[in-house]
């Protein structure tokens, strides 16, 4: 009996390329005996084959249900036609000609298939730093344009070898069409410079020297997939405080490199979904509680100044070849923090170590092959049942979303000045680039020009509409307002510029990621953002859908003594609120409090005059300033050294066991926390030992936090979302969540995106994607 043959010619998008799709296609069409190509394009990947009519829908069904382990199907468009007269089944060369809107994958970390070929003596990759797949090795931080083919990456200066071209060009190899693919014949050379940048030692014995010089407690630059790493011994208390001063971090915590799983369970309290997070292809840095140890473990240790005065630790797993290889000379946890000025971008080639940081390492392990794009480690946590994403960069990013419409417009986003990311809509494609950073030098924002430029190219894109914040001091709003009115002399279609609000952007981020279409009551908190009324905002209870908001709630506002310092300095947030406490500097002189110890007599006098004068002293609603508050009143953090310190070390304290709360006032929508004053004043009087303070206070303080929310979630009965850099409070977030669960609310937090400013460009693309046909002023 004839079978019938039908032609399906397949336009396949999503994460499809350098991945091992099209050979993973050529293997299946061979099991079904279908004839015809498949394609890279720079919108996805072609196939287009002659296949049994009766055998189709079980091909489709192993397409998508047998993908490699990398690949993502978004979308599938398909068509029929009459068989052709085909023989065999060929892979092709690529089209560059359709428009550019392939999705490029991350960088992942080096797969077991690989890692056991290292190990393998026999092989002719036997201990490769190089060595990777299509499963796995560099992605985004090697590619200059689509679609992803070798001459389009840094990989193409290397020459491939006859062996190393038998692997790709074989359909049944697992390196086929493996753009990275290399070996010690052909590939990138792997480098021990000093600091006199003359090199030392390369290949095996580059590595050997790099173990040997951690060991006796030098801090080496070491080269990764996006970027340079500080790397040293974490368990070496002096070499830690050297890195430290060098550095000029004086408390900052260092995440830390361990060897394998077990080294970390030495170290931290693990749970199987850390581990799950710890083991995925993503690789990223995990938050995880620290174990307490006792006197015969101290061998063990974790330097304390590592991650001094609080109960977390950054831990992470080696990602790359040239991470395992080292530790095969080194059993001790390292620290691994990212090579850079305080906020300025990963620095990414060998010659900027030696310029910018050359004072603080004592040699560097480089290769030359070049970073085309950087790419920071991405940190999470878990928190309750799911995890939460702190800074979305390897691994996970590029991040793509697949939007249930089609938009004829083009959409750039812009998003915040901290933790900056930006994000392209298109056709029906979100796309969010990794971790840029804050942009408060130039450095920092000659990245960010450098980010956009990528993925303008990467796409051929060029937008009609650009998304910033409200704040007219960020860079992001500036740089907006002058791209835009230089294309439009240049042009005469005009580029439309949307502006959206900072928090409102926080809930749209949100409800973005789940597709939320209705009404929510959001609870947006962080430490600074642009208010509609000129202040800054940052305690935000919102009513809000993707057209507009309402501001059904806030904190009462303090003043920020001295405007940024009040940021940097806790006790400046503290001190206002006493202000708003106290009629006269006399009463506050003679409070017991921590706050009042911190500051000489001649100072509160000055700062009470700024305060009532209101002398750079903007009002600030922030949840984030009053945490500062609280830590200060409390006695935990006078001067902080970086952004969340405050309620890190709170967080530390936290007793889950107490369940008394501080009293606050609700009037019109507004949250006093002034009635909380007197009863911290009250537990200092009472109680002479800090601990026991320090305890009640964080403890009452996450409690009090936990019930406002609740508040207003009985007067409001609306699905509900918390966002905003507060929430990567762990303790906090799963308070409120715990809460929630009680009152049966249905609630959402960002799980896929960063919870924090990371996920402004996210929130802001969300809003004209719903809007870009309204000519109203936006909120």
């Amino acid at each position: 009996m004839i079978q019938m043959k039908v032609r399906a010619v397949l336009k396949v998008c999503g994460i499809v390329q350098g991945v091992g799709f099209r050979p993973f296609v050529y293997r299946l069409a061979s099991c079904y005996n279908a004839k015809g190509v498949v394609q890279n394009r720079s919108d996805g990947v072609l196939i287009d084959i002659d296949i049994r009519k009766d055998l189709f829908e079980s091909f489709m069904a192993d397409l998508q249900g047998k993908r490699p382990p990398l690949a993502r199907i978004d979308s599938i468009e398909t068509r029929f036609d009459d068989a052709l007269d085909r023989s065999g089944f060929f892979i092709v060369d690529s089209d560059n000609h359709a428009p550019k809107t392939a999705v490029i994958s991350p960088d992942i970390a080096v797969c077991s298939r690989c890692l056991k070929e290292m190990r393998d003596t026999k092989d002719r990759r036997y201990n490769y730093f190089f060595i990777n797949c299509t499963n796995c090795g560099p992605r985004y931080t090697i590619i200059k344009t689509l679609p992803y083919d070798r001459p389009n990456t840094s990989m193409n200066p290397f020459k491939i070898c006859p062996e190393c071209k038998k692997e790709y060009d074989s359909p049944i190899k697992r390196r086929y069409h493996a753009q990275p693919i290399s070996c010690f014949g052909c590939g990138p050379i792997l480098s021990f410079l000093d600091n006199n940048q003359a090199v030392l030692a390369t290949r095996d014995d580059a590595v050997i020297l790099t173990a040997d010089l951690l060991e006796k407690g030098k801090i080496i630059a070491v080269k990764g997939l996006g970027g340079f790493h500080l790397m040293c011994d974490a368990t070496n208390i002096e070499t830690v405080k050297r890195l430290r001063n060098r550095k000029n971090r004086p408390k900052k915590p260092f995440a830390v490199m361990f060897p394998n799983l077990e080294s970390i369970g030495r170290a931290a309290n693990l749970d199987l979904y850390d581990i799950n997070l710890l083991l995925s292809k993503e690789r990223p840095i995990v938050l995880v509680h620290k174990r307490c140890f006792n006197e015969t473990e101290k061998s063990q240790r974790i330097a304390e100044i590592v991650a001094p005065d609080i109960d977390r630790i950054g831990a992470f797993l080696p990602y790359t070849p040239l991470h395992h290889l080292i530790f095969d000379h080194i059993s001790r946890p390292l620290v691994a923090t990212s090579a850079n000025i305080g906020g300025e971008p990963i620095i990414c080639s060998a010659g900027e170590i030696f310029e910018r940081l050359g004072h603080v390492v004592d040699g560097v392990l480089d290769y030359n092959r070049k970073i085309v794009n950087a790419c920071d480690d991405s940190v999470v946590q878990k928190t309750g049942r799911s995890h939460e994403m702190l800074r979305m960069s390897r691994g996970y990013a590029p991040k793509s979303f697949k939007i249930p419409f089609k938009t004829t417009k083009k959409i750039l986003a812009v998003g915040a000045n901290q933790k900056n990311t930006i994000a392209l809509a298109f056709d029906d494609k979100i796309i969010i680039s990794p971790h840029i950073g804050d942009l408060n030098s130039i450095e920092a924002f000659e990245y960010f020009k450098r980010t956009v430029q990528t993925f303008k190219r990467f796409y051929n894109f060029e937008p009609d509409i650009i998304v910033c914040d409200k704040h007219p001091e960020y860079e992001t709003t500036k740089w907006v307002l002058n791209f835009a009115g230089n294309h439009n002399v240049k042009d005469n279609k005009p580029i439309k510029i949307m502006k959206v609000q900072h928090h409102y952007a926080h809930l749209l981020a949100c409800m973005a990621e789940y597709n939320i279409k209705e009404r929510i009551l959001g609870f947006a908190w962080d430490g600074t953002g642009y208010g509609d009324d000129e202040t800054i905002w940052g305690g935000e209870m919102m009513i809000a859908d993707t057209k507009r908001f309402d501001r059904t709630g806030y904190f009462y506002p303090i003043r920020l003594l001295g405007g940024d310092m009040a940021i940097s300095e806790p006790k400046r947030a503290a001190l206002s609120m006493l202000f708003e406490k106290y009629n006269s500097v006399k009463e506050i002189l003679s409070l017991f409090l921590p706050t009042v110890e911190a500051f000489d007599k001649k100072k509160i006098a000055a700062l009470h005059s700024m305060w009532q004068k209101g002398i750079n002293s903007p009002y600030s609603s922030s949840v984030g300033r009053i945490f500062d508050a609280v830590a200060s009143l409390g006695g935990f953090v006078q001067q902080a050294s970086y952004e969340g310190q405050s309620g890190l070390e709170m967080e530390a304290w936290v007793n889950p066991e107490i369940k008394k709360q501080f009293s606050y006032e609700v009037k019109n929508g507004i949250v006093s926390l002034l009635p909380m004053i007197d009863q911290i004043i009250n537990l200092h009087q009472s109680n002479r030992d800090k601990k026991v303070i320090r305890t009640m206070i964080a403890s009452m303080f996450i409690n009090t936090l936990t019930d406002i929310v609740a508040t207003f979630c009985k007067n409001i009965q609306l699905p509900v979302i918390l966002s905003g850099g507060v929430f990567q409070n762990r303790t906090l977030l799963e308070s409120v969540t715990c809460r929630l669960d009680k009152i049966h609310r249905r609630y959402y937090i960002q799980k896929n995106t960063a919870i924090n400013d990371g996920g402004i460009s996210m929130g802001q693309i969300w809003r004209a994607l719903h809007n870009f046909n309204d000519d109203k002023n936006e909120q």
